[in-house]
């Protein structure tokens, strides 16, 4: 099977320039056609524009634009009101769709940048959800490039199939994940090119969503200086908050509570830390880079969140990340393809435990890559093998 997918990358890979340019073009044009009807009627009203009058909108920005516009107002009142949200009022849309508690419920790097799109996007008169929509293009933009530079196919892809995430990005807005997600290319591209301030921002993103907490790992594989700096963002970001708000810690009780048992909290840790084991072994075996370490590094927290709440859109946003070897893009696809594919067979919720499968598939030709018997004796050797990932 992998000599299967090795011939398809080569074939992919010596396509044509035209033939490349012409499927990512159907892609995008793909793109906004399923995206267009997702934009809510506050932003733009399609009944003055020739050509889209007969689309019908959503009447009211999202659930989650709601969530952060009233968030960036709190903020922007008192920043000391941040989690108590005492001294502003909902209106009563607001009201309707979030309690005071469920709204905007981030760490608050996450909610001071959304109070500055929020502020931004008043002053150039598109709103919190213009700017939000700005950074999704964004960053599906900066994929593009980088794909086009590694595998040009990936995009297509993860993209081809955009009914999910066009309902996402543009009419709910996960402000929180796009936020995250533009850092994480920033990175990624400072990654690629070698250079050391890709670390800093990986820690502005673990506070920013948490998500690629995994990342933490790597702080003693850098330079004094910078492993410094990582910590002191990742102190000032999910510690220091602690003694300067009231109520911060509510934000950790609601995502706990919110969505999923105790009980769903330690299976879902019964299946990510046999994953987790397995990509720091495989990336230290393999000698990942630093490319390959931010997108993995995405996948152990994002996989705990999706089993424990069988929300599965935790899961497939971060895989939104490019991958030069393209595993988990193709995880990601495939398992939105399944679903896409038989919706009256399934529910939405299986899409996260396929897409798991489909990673833990992806590790294991990974470590069929570095031997199995390689494999087999380090695992007879445990106390050999945990003291050589520890040195190493």
């Amino acid at each position: 099977m992998a000599g299967v997918f090795q011939r398809l990358d080569d074939a992919l890979l010596r396509c044509s320039t035209r033939l490349r340019v012409t499927v990512i073009a159907i892609t995008i044009a793909g793109m906004a056609v399923v995206a267009l009807p997702h934009v809510p009627r506050p932003f733009v009203d399609y009944a003055r524009v020739p050509w889209l009058d007969r689309l019908a909108q959503p009447a009211t920005f999202g659930p989650d634009t709601i969530s952060d516009n009233y968030g960036a107002k709190v903020v922007l009142n008192d920043p000391s009101d941040m989690y108590v949200k005492a001294k502003v009022d909902q209106t009563p849309l607001e009201a309707a769709t979030w309690s005071k508690e469920a709204s905007a419920p981030y760490p608050p790097a996450a909610r001071l940048i959304a109070a500055g799109l929020y502020s931004v996007g008043e002053w150039l008169g598109i709103g919190l959800y213009g700017c939000v929509l700005l950074l999704a293009v964004a960053f599906v933009g900066s994929s593009l490039v980088y794909c086009w530079r590694t595998r040009w196919y990936v995009f297509p892809l993860l993209y081809l199939n955009f009914s999910y995430f066009a309902y996402r990005f543009v009419y709910v807005q996960d402000t929180s994940y796009l936020i995250m997600l533009t850092v994480i290319m920033a990175a990624l591209w400072l990654a690629r090119a070698g250079n050391d301030a890709c670390h800093p921002l990986m820690a502005l993103a673990i506070v920013i969503k948490v998500s690629p907490l995994y990342y933490v790992r790597h702080v003693l594989t850098m330079r004094p200086p910078v492993a410094a700096g990582v910590v002191a963002i990742l102190v000032a970001g999910l510690v220091l908050p602690y003694f300067v708000w009231d109520n911060y810690l509510s934000i950790f009780r609601f995502a706990m509570e919110n969505k999923g048992s105790w009980p769903d909290a330690v299976a879902a840790l019964g299946v990510v830390l046999p994953v987790t084991a397995a990509i720091w072994y495989i990336e230290t075996k393999l000698g990942f880079d630093l490319e390959d370490k931010i997108g993995w590094c995405l996948v152990p927290c994002a996989m705990w969140f999706a089993l424990k709440m069988n929300v599965p859109r935790h899961l497939l946003i971060v895989l939104l990340v490019p991958d030069k070897r393209v595993t988990r893009n193709l995880a990601a696809a495939a398992g939105l393809a399944a679903y896409s594919l038989f919706p009256s067979l399934m529910h939405f919720g299986a899409v996260g435990p396929i897409t798991t499968a489909l990673l833990v598939m992806a590790l294991v030709y990974f470590l069929g890559r570095i031997g199995w018997g390689v494999v087999r004796d380090d695992l007879r050797h445990p106390r050999r093998t945990i003291g050589w990932l520890l040195r190493t």
